[in-house]
Order: structure tokens, then C-alpha cells, then sequence
């Protein structure tokens, strides 16, 4: 995936045909990480924390559920522009800031499900498939950041 194309409001990504198929597939994974209590403090004691922490829980689940929306949408078939047998994929502020938040998800999910490892020595086969999905995820995250156009 790189950078093609580049004015101030819209991104544009060429991706040979194997790079959409696996853009797509960890779209599709996405929401990556748990849905479990969210934890608004580990010091308060507060008798609402739980309350609050409930709450949290819930917007954070909708937050997730349309984002993974507006993600799918984004790439759908009809938003891929084809070049031969790859694929071009423009993209506003909105749309790309999205598919960040969708990929640094999955990024930082596989991690907490490796155990929050300093380093990335994974020798089981699960943990192996969490840092394949998790450097997979980096790799789209950076070719979104390329600062320049590349020729």
C-alpha cells in the first residue's frame, strides 16, 4: 500500500489486490479488543464507579459499533477504484481517521492479547497469529501516515 495521491482534504492509496483483501479482513475483525468492564480508575472507590464504568462500557461499545460501520462502508466494492488488478482507495479526513482507530484497535488488542509484552518473542502459535494480525494492522497504520507522496 502506498500513498499516490495527495491534496488537503482526500488521500488517495494505491494496493495491489492482496493488500485490499487483507485491509478488508482485518476491518472485519475489528472490534478487536474486549469488550469487558471498562475501568475509569483504579483508585476510586466510589460507590458510582461501578455505575460510571457501566456506562462507559456501553458508549464505548456503540462508539465501536459505528465505527466498524463507517469502516465496512468504506470499503466496500463500489469505493475501490480498479487499476488493472489492483485497487486505488481515496479517502477524506473522516474516512481515514476511522480506518486508523479501526487498525490502532486491532494493533494494540493483539498486544494486551500477547500479555503487554515489552518484547515481541512469541514462540506459541497463538501468539504468533496475534503478532501477525498486529504487525499487519502497523503496516496499514503507517502506509495511512506517509507524510509524502511517493512516485
Amino acid at each position: 500500500m502506498r500513498l499516490v495521491r495527495q491534496s488537503s482534504e482526500h488521500w488517495q492509496y494505491h494496493l495491489n489486490q492482496s493488500e485490499a483483501d487483507i485491509l478488508l479482513g482485518l476491518v472485519k475483525k475489528f472490534p478487536f479488543t474486549g469488550m469487558g468492564p471498562a475501568q475509569a480508575s483504579k483508585t476510586d472507590d466510589c460507590p458510582k464507579a461501578v455505575e460510571r464504568e457501566k456506562l462507559l462500557a456501553e458508549s464505548l461499545a456503540e462508539h465501536r459499533k459505528e465505527l466498524k460501520k463507517l469502516a465496512l462502508s468504506l470499503l466496500r466494492d463500489d469505493q475501490w477504484k480498479k487499476v488493472g488488478e489492483d485497487r486505488l482507495l481515496t479517502l477524506n479526513s473522516e474516512s481515514r481517521e476511522v480506518l486508523l482507530q479501526v487498525l490502532n484497535d486491532i494493533r494494540v488488542g493483539c498486544w494486551r492479547a500477547l500479555g503487554e509484552p515489552e518484547e515481541l518473542d512469541v514462540p506459541t502459535k497463538k501468539g504468533l497469529g496475534f503478532r501477525y494480525l498486529m504487525e499487519l494492522a502497523g503496516y496499514f497504520e503507517m502506509s495511512l501516515l506517509e507524510p509524502e507522496e511517493e512516485s
